[in-house]
């Protein structure tokens, strides 16, 4: 039986690195998301404000 190669030439400190490297991407791309809905839903409750007399 032939030897299966490996999944990655990679070691598991560079999986890891690579691991890291996307969750930190990720955190980065929904801070941004929930900065953005933040903004657009304290536009949305401003327009529904009633005006003050």
């Amino acid at each position: 039986m032939a030897d299966t190669p490996p999944v990655s030439s990679g070691n598991a400190d560079s999986a890891i690195d690579k691991m890291e490297a996307t969750f930190n991407m990720a955190i980065e791309k929904s801070a941004k998301i929930t900065e953005i809905s933040t903004a657009k839903k304290a536009e949305l409750d401003a327009t529904k404000q009633r005006p003050q007399n």
